[in-house]
């Protein structure tokens, strides 16, 4: 009989109310996820997986891959970067420092209807949760900036390492590498790992925050 997973008083505190403990125990009984969850500079955020805009919005990840089959579990970390302030500038928020920079981490449990090949998830899938993961990154990485994160993908490049089999559970790490024009413009890199280091695919990708809309004048 497999040991049963507690949660630690201090790890229930940090679980914000829409993620359920049964997620955070699942991902917790693998020792590669183990030491980021158990990290306290590690942030569990909220689920990504709430449909929004009246059904219309995060419909793929919230609803369309929201099942056993497909993403049966996901959760995910983010590490703030060492300057993290509303008075931090676009710069300062980035660093060339593993141990400095912000990092988010997400892990996938994955079903067998996402596959390609038998029993391999399909590219098109790696490259959607990358950048999902990258885009999350940015997010997370300027949510602070008074006119937001940048939101948008221009530009994502995949490098597939090795199959991904199914069913199984990955990590994406990502995080951002530069930012321009007063944080309008970021790029980020990512990796989806397994257990054992396996890394599986490699990601760096350019996101766009829209500009503002100009008036006319009368």
């Amino acid at each position: 009989m497999a040991e049963e997973t507690v949660l630690s008083t201090d790890l229930r505190k940090r679980i914000p109310k829409d993620v359920p403990n049964s997620t955070v125990v699942h991902f917790l009984s693998m020792p590669y996820a183990k030491p980021t969850i158990e990290d306290s500079n590690f942030r569990i955020l909220s689920q990504s997986r709430t449909v929004t805009h009246d059904g219309k919005g995060h419909t793929l990840m919230g609803k369309t891959w929201n099942t056993d089959a497909t993403i049966g579990q996901l959760l995910t970390l983010f590490r703030p970067p060492k300057d993290y302030s509303s008075n931090s500038s676009s710069e300062s928020l980035v660093s060339s420092s593993e141990s400095e920079r912000g990092e988010m981490r997400r892990f996938y449990t994955l079903g067998g209807d996402l596959n390609a090949h038998p029993d391999l998830l399909h590219g098109g899938v790696i490259s959607c949760i990358l950048d999902s993961s990258l885009g999350g990154a940015i997010g997370m990485t300027f949510a602070k900036l008074e006119d937001g994160p940048p939101s948008f993908t221009v530009q994502l490049n995949v490098t597939f390492k090795a199959a991904v089999k199914t069913p199984g559970t990955v990590m994406v790490r990502s995080w951002v590498t530069k930012v321009e024009d007063n944080g309008r413009k970021a790029w980020a890199k990512g990796v989806i790992e397994s257990e054992g280091g396996v890394v599986h695919a490699m990601a760096e990708g350019m996101w766009l925050r829209p500009g503002k809309k100009r008036t006319s004048k009368v």
